[in-house]
């Protein structure tokens, strides 16, 4: 499946959020909503980027939308709700928005059109045309493209364990920015942010290569099981060895991780929650721990921290701070 590109996505969405503010403001006449029909038609994309943004608005906690229709409310007796349509309240309103996607939804405007998506906190398992299993982990995106000459997967952005049906005719590729996984017949596993990722082998051989910074060669590595690839835009990494229990731990609903900087550990964590925790202590991020966190669990495992290592939990709303 084919996407507007990441510019016109970005404007598409900006427009669409000041459509849905103007259109529920109270204040839109009928010249207004035909004035809409006419941007919404110019093309499917237009047609989406409102439907994500209606969808969104309508999945906001209860606490925001009660504010926006009590200033809504406070607009319309005092001001006529000129407020909402022009000015500083206009700007506010948007900026409030596009503040509670990025911030709270960002999976629901990233890669809408993907063939397969996760939101946050989501798993799923999908067996392709060829037969081969494609397990998405949190927050992911890819589109497939499995046909008579071909097995191309485009990893958008998350990560995602390949279980590959034989077919020595056609290989399998995983396309993740400019690099390239191949395999014929194994497991493995590819993440993404959008910039760089890391691919993991299971069991099998693969093979990552991209371009190389020289322009003609290619950069390439073939892993054996056991050992994973590092890669961003520019650069291909050396294979390592990785304990391959950490890795797919998360197909098991854990996440384990030795010897790491609590930082790295929230990070992590924080992929699998909508609303973030944050740590307010430098000294605190640099302490090495180990952990066994069940992802469905991750409260308790919070709680629990607090007899482990002499942190504070501090929660405002739906936001959660640590602190020494």
């Amino acid at each position: 499946m084919n996407e507007a590109p990441p510019a016109l996505r970005e404007i598409l969405q900006q427009q669409a959020v000041a459509w849905h503010l103007r259109l529920t403001s109270g204040a839109a006449d009928e010249a207004a909503f035909a004035e809409f029909e006419r941007w919404r038609r110019q093309s499917p994309a237009h047609g989406q980027a409102y439907l994500d943004i209606e969808t969104l608005w309508q999945k906001l906690p209860n606490p925001v939308l009660a504010d926006r229709q009590r200033r809504r409310a406070l607009a319309a007796k005092h001001r006529r709700a000129v407020l909402v349509r022009r000015g500083m309240g206009f700007a506010a309103a948007a900026s409030l928005l596009l503040t509670l996607i990025s911030g709270f939804y960002p999976d629901y405007l990233q890669h809408p059109m993907a063939d397969y998506r996760t939101r946050i906190g989501e798993q799923a398992s999908v067996t392709l045309a060829d037969g081969s299993v494609m397990h998405l982990n949190t927050d992911t995106a890819a589109d497939v493209t499995i046909n008579a000459s071909e097995r191309r997967i485009e990893l958008l952005r998350g990560e995602a364990e390949f279980d590959v049906a034989h077919d020595a005719d056609k290989p399998f590729r995983v396309i993740s920015g400019a690099t390239t996984t191949e395999a014929l017949g194994t497991r493995f596993i590819v993440r993404y942010d959008g910039h760089a990722g890391i691919v993991t082998l299971l069991q099998g051989k693969v093979r990552s290569s991209r371009p190389s910074a020289q322009g003609a060669q290619t950069d390439s590595a073939t892993l054996q099981p056991g050992e994973q690839v590092a890669f961003n835009a520019e650069t291909l990494g050396a294979p390592q060895t990785v304990e391959l229990s950490n890795a797919d731990a998360w197909r098991r609903g854990r996440l384990l991780m030795n010897f790491v900087p609590l930082k790295q550990v929230i990070a992590e964590i924080n992929r699998y929650r909508r609303c973030q925790i944050r740590l307010l202590d430098d000294n605190l991020a640099e302490r090495e721990v180990n952990i066994a966190v069940d992802i469905k669990q991750i409260d308790a495992w919070l709680a629990a921290l607090q007899h482990t290592i002499p942190i504070k939990i501090v929660q405002a709303g739906p936001f959660v701070f640590l602190k020494s």
